[in-house]
């Protein structure tokens, strides 16, 4: 989402020098699709918007030197707007990848460099854009962008998923969402970037994902906070352990201002079974450091399977399957005879659906199917969100 002119473009790639923060950006970026990306590793992960491949079934990257490189998904997180892609490039390792920035990085009112490929305007010579501004702030809260920076860089449709560079050159975020008042999709000087520190956060989770969906954390069963004078407060302690009243200063080290920054702080997080999540509260006179127990967040919409169930009293049996759907990319097929699902055995129909009952989009689950030959396997099915 953002544009220099190409002559100025070409005057700071012809006056800078291969160690130039300037130089190193725009070798690590990529046009991806209709957007932006960066690679953060040689062997070609490449970072960008969840929203910029969505409903592409076949993605390629190119770099600004003009080399293609087909991409597959290796994870995505469709709450937090990212997605990691593996593109390798077909003549060898890249020559540039991004350093990941830290928290240390994302210091207000410091120059910044976003490149991007606004309204598509490097598709025809593969000159990315550049544009210069400054850090609006520190790691904020706004909706589902529940860990991200403000920038007053320019960044317009085009430049989502391409990246947010410090002065030295350091990755400080992923550019995701523009806020203007007019309704319309241009920039007006607020743009939002996916920071840093949630990046690193997922970038395990999304490397191992195989194709599938990670998950946030969310607030604990039953816990309700309310803006009191001092800060958000506890109204339910729900599943918390927490206690009515007490006053949360921080939440995963960061402050909480408010009950809506509050539960923003939880949801940044990357959920990983037993997660846990440190915060400072004043109890009466009493100032605590605590640790709650985070639940999974849903991923919005319904799961989807992909097949169709027969309707047999005495087996659980496919009668047919979608194509390009879970049950197919599984190894599934019509026919299959399926006897358990994450270890549960399955006689009937009504054990499929109690077994299936609690799950959603981007869960996986071991199926073991008897095949029409007589063959017993176990798959993993990545179910799907159903919009």
């Amino acid at each position: 989402m953002i544009r220099c002119s190409l002559m100025l473009m070409l005057t700071i790639m012809s006056a800078a020098t291969a160690d130039d923060p300037a130089t190193r950006a725009v070798a690590s970026y990529v046009f991806v699709g209709g957007g932006s990306g960066v690679v953060i590793d040689p062997s070609g992960l490449v970072l960008t918007n969840n929203h910029v491949i969505a409903g592409e079934d076949e993605l390629t990257v190119r770099w600004s030197d003009g080399v293609s490189s087909p991409a597959r998904v290796l994870g995505i997180d469709p709450v937090g707007d990212l997605a990691l892609l593996s593109a390798p490039r077909p003549d060898g390792p890249a020559a540039a990848a991004a350093e990941m920035g830290t928290a240390a990085d994302l210091v207000p009112g410091a120059a910044v460099l976003a490149v991007g490929n606004p309204f598509g305007l490097g598709d025809l010579d593969d000159v990315p854009t550049l544009t210069r501004g400054v850090l609006g702030s520190g790691r904020l809260v706004r909706g589902d962008y529940a860990d991200c920076v403000q920038v007053d860089a320019p960044v317009n449709p085009g430049n989502s998923g391409g990246p947010l560079f410090s002065a030295s050159g350091k990755l400080l975020g992923i550019n995701g969402q523009i806020r203007s008042r007019t309704g319309f999709r241009i920039n007006s000087g607020i743009g939002l970037a996916i920071a840093c520190t949630q990046i690193t956060d997922f970038l395990p989770l999304l490397r191992d994902a195989e194709g599938g969906f990670v998950h946030h954390a969310a607030r604990p069963e039953g816990l309700e906070l309310s803006n009191g004078p001092r800060g958000p407060t506890v109204h339910a302690p729900g599943a918390s352990g927490l206690q009515i009243g007490d006053i949360l200063l921080s939440v995963a080290g960061r402050p909480a201002a408010s009950a809506e920054q509050a539960y923003g702080c939880i949801q940044a997080l990357a959920w990983r079974d037993g997660l846990l999540v440190q915060m400072t509260l004043q109890r009466g006179e009493q100032s605590l450091t605590v640790q709650i127990p985070a639940q999974r967040g849903v991923i919005p919409g319904r799961p989807y399977y992909g097949w169709v169930i027969a309707e047999r009293a005495d087996r659980v049996q496919i009668a047919g399957i979608d194509p390009d759907s879970p049950a197919q990319l599984a190894g599934l097929r019509r026919g299959d005879v399926l006897t358990a699902v994450d270890g549960k055995p399955l006689t009937k129909r009504i054990d499929l659906l109690r077994a299936l009952i609690r799950t959603g989009p981007g869960d996986r689950l071991r199926i073991t199917r008897h095949a029409p030959d007589g063959s017993d396997q176990e798959v993993t099915l990545i179910v799907r969100a159903l919009d």
